[in-house]
């Protein structure tokens, strides 16, 4: 990823016609595909259309991130979509006349054809299926323990700790000083990063927050290491890194139930309709992809990110 947010160095958007303009040239080559669209386009920037994109991505939670934007920008007001395949084994329905697929990318394929319940006809489909995402009654520990266990061998310790101030989870970058302050929780000496979770949280809390410091770490804000798929981007307003961050926490919350945990997130930003800064959208997406992969197995060694 490029560093793009060093043309913006003061965080603040300028959306008049001679300022894109200059900046065209830049754009277009400093950006990959997904930030470049973000950068030149006022729609996404927009506080309340931001937040309905976030929403519909946390709606399909059995597409990853990624391809969930690719279906947004195609039609944002799909309800449930599938493969014609699909619909006609499992539901018995088949596609209309001249329908227009929504592209995505798949594994060992180029891209795959899904189709909205809308193109369809046939069988009955219960409302049941139609809901955006299962309300989980409880989160299970094993998503959490398989982060936190892919965290120690991506270089990355998690530590519960008591903490006196609720708000004070963090990450951090390993440095002699830290090891020192931290010198009792026998912190391994390969280890990159260090995040401290509040040990009287609850498993969503704990979980939650682990998603919002992995956030600033793969969206670049705190440098990279040997193990690193993401790029050093220092040159971030707090703004900046606070919206990623946080971008990618209440994806990760909304799109595994928690929606308790999604709501703390993006409060202070997008609760009015005004313009954002802009920030890299393809790096909060690759970080939502990998997070959730985190949660999935228990890994033997680092994992590089999947493109989608």
């Amino acid at each position: 990823m490029s560093q793009q947010l060093n043309l913006f160095p003061k965080g603040a958007v300028d959306s008049s016609e001679s300022f894109a303009n200059d900046r065209l040239v830049d754009l277009t080559t400093a950006l990959n595909a997904i930030d470049e669209m973000f950068a030149a386009s006022s729609l996404y920037r927009n506080s309340h259309e931001f937040l309905k994109l976030l929403n519909f991505i946390a709606r399909f939670p059995n597409y990853s991130a990624f391809n969930c934007f690719l279906l947004y920008i195609q039609n944002p007001s799909i309800s449930y979509v599938a493969t014609a395949r699909t619909w006609a084994r499992k539901f018995n329905r088949h596609l209309k006349m001249s329908v227009n697929p929504l592209v995505i990318l798949a594994p060992m394929a180029p891209v795959r054809f899904l189709f909205d319940i809308k193109d369809t006809e046939g069988d009955f489909v219960s409302p049941e299926l139609l809901k955006p995402y299962t309300i989980k009654k409880k989160f299970g520990g094993r998503v959490y323990d398989s982060t936190v266990h892919n965290c120690l061998i991506q270089g990355i310790i998690v530590r519960e700790l008591v903490l006196e101030d609720p708000s004070a989870d963090t990450a951090v970058r390993m440095t002699p000083s830290v090891r020192k302050k931290y010198k009792d929780l026998n912190l391994k000496k390969d280890a990159s990063y260090l995040i401290i979770l509040n040990k009287a949280h609850s498993l969503e809390e704990k979980y939650s927050n682990l998603a919002l410091e992995l956030g600033h770490i793969f969206c670049g804000h705190l440098g990279i290491d040997k193990n690193a798929w993401w790029s050093e981007r220092h040159s971030l307003t707090p703004t900046q890194e606070e919206i990623e961050a946080e971008s990618v926490a209440f994806l990760i919350c909304q799109r595994k139930g928690l929606i308790a945990g999604a709501e703390k997130y993006l409060c202070g930003y997008l609760t009015e309709d005004q313009e954002i800064p802009i920030f890299s959208l393809n790096a909060l997406l690759q970080a939502v992809n990998y997070i959730e992969e985190m949660g999935k197995s228990r890994w033997d060694k680092p994992k590089k990110r999947s493109r989608y």
